[in-house]
């Protein structure tokens, strides 16, 4: 039952932090009748994102359409780790039962997903949303949940990511030794090797002090991270590369989820679709905005010849660069 599937879990941790360990002993708390299901959703974004309120609205959903029998608690901010795939990771000790999961980050644990964060798989967020709707997608998370153990809700937009810099870049020469932050995922570390760039993995809470530092000319992100980030103040230049697409997936571990009752599933399933939608249409909106209210703050935007670069990346996609092959890229760009 579920109560045996959580104290099994404690059992097989071997660490814990003590947040971790609190939080596990809390849900390990026998269910007296009358008593909520506790949910655990961690993440590592902060409070004030679409993504945050997007679960945070599928906690009242879940309390008010579900007569109680839930409680989905929210760990934002890398509580539960520092990265998706830490929180993913929990998921085998109870520490969590649910997280965003980046396309990024999936080339460790299903690489063929991981060609959503590949360079110029996406030619715009049309067609990034066409590839959502397609039933290549769904194929692929079919045989993802059948070979992970996760399952799957629904899709979040993340946004665009651009590169920022102190002066603008012209020309795919530009990114030839351009010392570039990035995330420590593998497919950002690849692309931006592919282009010529050095790319150096920094914690994303040291990014503006490297950049303020030139301990590196560049950084990337979508718009809204670096609005909240401030990087346009130590790296003025967003050169609108659109290298992305990025997005998470909405996951949950599958024996948790298949401990829960039946009938409550789809309902929950649902929910969890529909934060999905929310967010994705938050956080697009949003991007949108932001080129009006960035450049009111002193931002210089800068057009990147994006077919120029897409064209100098698309012999790695039908090579053995990247993880995913040229034949799923192909599928993907004949998408409309």
């Amino acid at each position: 039952n579920r109560q045996s599937y959580r104290n099994g879990a404690i059992m097989r941790k071997i660490r814990f932090s003590p947040l971790r360990f609190a939080i596990v002993l809390l849900a390990c708390v026998v269910t007296a009748p009358g008593y909520a299901e506790t949910i655990i959703f961690g993440h590592i974004l902060d409070d004030s994102t679409a993504h945050n309120q997007g679960i945070v609205w599928a906690a009242k959903q879940i309390d008010s359409q579900l007569g109680g029998r839930y409680q989905l608690q929210v760990f934002p901010r890398g509580q539960l780790g520092k990265t998706d795939a830490e929180v993913v990771e929990g998921f085998k000790y109870g520490t969590a039962n649910m997280a965003y999961l980046s396309f990024g980050h999936l080339l460790n644990i299903y690489p063929p997903l991981a060609i959503g964060a590949g360079p110029y798989v996406f030619r715009d967020f049309d067609h990034w949303r066409a590839f959502r709707d397609s039933a290549l997608f769904q194929e692929l998370v079919t045989d993802m949940e059948q070979k992970t153990g996760l399952k799957t809700f629904g899709l979040a937009y993340y946004g665009e990511r651009h590169v920022t810099t102190h002066t603008p870049l012209r020309s795919l020469d530009d990114f030839k030794g351009l010392v570039i932050r990035v995330p420590n995922i593998p497919t950002m570390i690849l692309t931006f090797r592919a282009l010529g760039a050095r790319p150096v993995p920094i914690p994303f809470k040291e990014t503006y002090q490297a950049l303020k530092a030139k301990i590196v000319d560049a950084q990337e992100n979508p718009l809204r991270t670096m609005r909240a980030m401030r990087f346009y103040e130590v790296s003025p230049v967003v050169n609108l590369t659109s290298h992305i697409l990025d997005a998470q997936l909405i996951v949950m571990d599958a024996k948790f989820w298949n401990s829960l009752p039946a009938a409550d599933r789809p309902m929950l399933a649902r929910i969890f679709g529909e934060a999905a939608q929310r967010v994705t249409q938050d956080v697009r909106q949003e991007e949108l905005a932001l080129r009006q209210t960035l450049s009111e703050q002193g931002v210089t935007f800068n057009e990147v010849d994006r077919a120029t670069l897409a064209a100098a990346l698309r012999p790695f996609h039908h090579s053995d660069y990247f993880p995913w092959g040229g034949e799923l890229y192909d599928r993907i760009q004949t998408l409309h």
